[in-house]
């Protein structure tokens, strides 16, 4: 079962695991950020923080809309529709986990640094460059939202 925002306003949500269709699906991108996409967001991190997560994409709940959630250093990063404008030569190599695959981790090689675009939650456009831990999160949330889990690539 696919569901919209509205459906998912309460603090913990529930992540959907490997097999579940939705995780094969590509997100459509967010058309309006108002307060029940905010109370979703609020949810979407309760959510990675009580699973002890690093980042969270929105299809791993069941809602097919471009929007993750970064842990950066301490900061919580709510990226709505995240485009990977540019990728570093330099790549390397890291074993990864995610949510959807418990107890799985596999090597994944990835960009070191990334430029990313995206919206925040008052609608306000972003372009930064990430590096390291945070790159690579990103870059495994942005793969959820267009349908790729770790375990395919």
């Amino acid at each position: 079962m696919i569901y919209t925002i509205l459906d998912m306003v309460s603090d913990m949500l529930t992540i959907r695991t490997l097999g579940d269709k939705v995780l094969t699906q590509k997100a459509k991108r967010v058309a309006n950020i108002d307060d029940t996409l905010r109370t979703f967001c609020a949810s979407m991190v309760d959510t990675m923080l009580q699973s002890e997560g690093i980042g969270l994409a929105a299809n791993q709940v069941g809602v097919l809309k471009r929007i993750i959630i970064v842990s950066d250093e301490g900061n919580i990063l709510k990226m709505i529709n995240p485009e990977i404008v540019e990728f570093s030569e330099n790549k390397c190599m890291m074993e990864e986990g995610c949510l959807s695959i418990p107890e799985t981790y596999l090597p994944i090689h990835r960009a070191e640094t990334i430029k990313v675009k995206y919206r925040d939650l008052k609608g306000k456009p972003h372009f930064e460059t990430y590096s390291g831990l945070t790159a690579r999160i990103i870059q495994h949330e942005i793969d959820h939202l267009d349908g790729i889990t770790m375990d395919t690539l």
